[in-house]
Parts: structure tokens; C-alpha cells; sequence
């Protein structure tokens, strides 16, 4: 078998694509949103006879003996897109590719196995993360808690209006709502206006991301974006103005958006990862009914890395 790193320009797209399918994290479409990052795509592949059986996509931070590797920036999934292969030799070919990417003289590199298709060495340190998947399959499905239920009831009697995002229109109202959200959390989120603006672009031509804006009476209330991986629809990032937290709008569009895509054929709705420490999100994510997921994240760092 041949191990290679192919930058996007010599990856075989059409094929990483179809292999990617409805999980958009995996798709040549997120790599390339990552340039707005000042990021470069690149894609881990695995070669017997002459064709491709197996692709882990990634992103590349960084020059020379600062090059970082990450499958997927931020927390978002990698996995390894198999093509063609037993499902004995999988283990097998995975840990071939975490061992190569081991070799490759990263400064660090991290692959968030949430799909968990990658086998690592014992060169990689594990860190465990948890997230909370709710099953929205049913006709009938409501979040059990009697509390929450109550308040997205409440918010259908605010007239909220939905829509799609459209960041011609849109895009200066959504980064005030970004600009709150930094100011009240005290921390900078990483995103910039290019990279919403990029991400925006594939948003207008790319059915699995479903980017809802919220308003009330004209007025803004709040900016969700999801994700469809695979069955899942992950609500993936949420801006609000909390002025108008009183219209419930952060639970009733979550709800809605979880309903519509049950009836396109979604299984479940992922709540997202939490930060560290924080019980509280943790309690309203059960409050919708979420079921505890765990996955590893699996990181290397070289002697350079351990000292940055």
C-alpha cells in the first residue's frame, strides 16, 4: 500500500466527493473553507494497485517546521473515507495512516474521530468527548422536558419568522450577533467575517448546510447554522440577541429545524460538543431528550509542539 499527501490540486476530488456523500465535514467543499483561515486542504490517501481504498481529509496550518494538521479544524469530524476495502482491513489501513501522518513532521496534529473510523498508534494522546444526540425520527417527536416544551410553544405564539440566510443581505446583521456573542461570553470565537462570508457562498448551493436567520417584527433575534452528517443534523453554531432572549427564539428554531428535517429523512439531532466544565449546558441538552455520545479526539505533538 502507498501512503500519500495530496494537496487539492492533486487529490481526486470527484471521487473524495462521492465517498463523502451527506457528511459534509468530509466533503472538499469544508476543506477549501478553511483558506478563508489562511488554511490548505490536503488529503491523506491510500493507494493498492494503482487505486485509491481509502482518504482521510484534513486541513494544514501553518510552514515549514510549524506545518499543524487537523482532521477537522475546531472540533469538526474527520473520518477516513474508505473505498472498496473489507471491513476486516480497515483497522489495518487506518492505523497505516495515522502512522504516516506521525512521520510527517507536524508540529501537532489532531483528528476528531466522532465517526470512529481511525485507528491510532500509541504515538497519539486520546482525549474523550461527549456529546448529546437526540432521536427526532418520530412522527410525534416533542422534546420531553414539560419546561422546554412550554417555551417553544411560547415562541410560536411570538410570530418568529425563518429564513434562509442570505449574506448579500444579511451578513452585517449576523456579525452584530456574532459581535454579542464574543462581548457576552468574554472570548473571541476564531471565525472571521471572510470565513462566514466563504462559508455563506457554499451555503447557497450546499443542502447540507441549512443556515437560518430568525427575526421578529423586522428585527434580528438570532442566527443558527447546521450541519447534515450522514442521518444527523448537527446545530453546529448559534448567534443571538439577548435583549430579545425573552422570545424563546435559541429553542423554537432548533425544534423547527429538527421537525423539517425528520420529514427529509434525519434520524437524530446533535446538540453539539460543550465546553469543558460546563454542567449546565450539559443539563438543558438532556432537557431535549439527548442521549450521551462518546468519541475520542486523537492528537501527536512533536518536541516542538510540547514546548508551544
Amino acid at each position: 500500500m502507498l501512503i500519500k499527501r495530496l494537496e487539492f490540486s492533486d487529490a481526486p476530488i470527484e471521487l473524495i466527493d462521492s465517498l463523502a456523500g451527506n457528511y459534509f465535514f468530509s466533503s472538499t467543499a469544508f476543506g477549501r473553507l478553511w483558506e478563508s483561515m489562511k488554511g490548505r486542504p490536503v488529503y491523506w490517501t491510500v493507494e493498492d494497485n494503482g487505486s485509491v481504498t481509502a482518504v482521510l481529509p484534513g486541513v494544514e496550518f501553518g510552514r515549514g517546521k510549524l506545518r499543524r494538521f487537523q482532521s477537522m479544524p475546531n472540533g469538526c469530524y474527520g473520518q477516513i473515507l474508505f473505498n472498496s476495502i473489507d471491513e476486516s482491513e480497515k483497522p489495518k489501513v487506518a492505523s497505516l495512516v495515522t502512522e504516516r501522518i506521525a512521520k510527517e513532521k507536524y508540529v501537532k496534529a489532531y483528528m476528531t474521530d466522532f465517526h470512529k473510523t481511525i485507528t491510532a498508534s500509541e504515538k497519539y494522546s486520546v482525549d474523550k468527548h461527549t456529546v448529546f444526540i437526540v432521536a427526532i425520527s418520530a412522527s410525534d417527536w416533542e422534546p420531553p422536558d414539560s419546561k422546554l416544551r412550554q417555551q417553544i410553544h411560547k415562541a410560536e405564539r411570538e410570530n418568529l419568522k425563518l429564513e434562509k440566510f442570505n449574506a448579500e443581505v444579511h451578513i452585517d446583521e449576523f456579525m452584530r450577533l456574532h459581535d454579542l456573542h464574543e462581548k457576552r461570553r468574554k472570548v473571541k470565537s476564531g471565525y472571521t467575517r471572510k470565513f462566514f462570508e466563504s462559508l455563506a457562498n457554499i451555503a447557497a448551493n450546499d443542502l447540507r448546510i441549512n443556515w437560518i436567520r430568525c427575526t421578529h417584527e423586522n428585527r434580528p433575534v438570532s442566527s443558527h447554522i447546521f450541519f447534515t452528517e450522514g442521518d444527523s443534523i448537527l446545530h453546529w453554531q448559534m448567534y443571538y440577541d439577548d435583549e430579545l432572549s425573552h422570545l424563546q427564539a435559541t429553542k423554537y428554531v432548533p425544534y423547527q429545524i429538527a421537525r423539517q428535517s425528520a420529514v427529509k429523512g434525519a434520524v437524530r439531532l446533535n446538540l453539539g460538543l460543550s465546553p469543558s466544565g460546563a454542567e449546565g449546558a450539559e443539563f438543558y441538552k438532556k432537557k431535549w431528550g439527548g442521549e450521551p455520545y462518546d468519541y475520542n479526539r486523537y492528537y501527536y505533538k512533536s518536541l516542538l509542539g510540547k514546548l508551544r
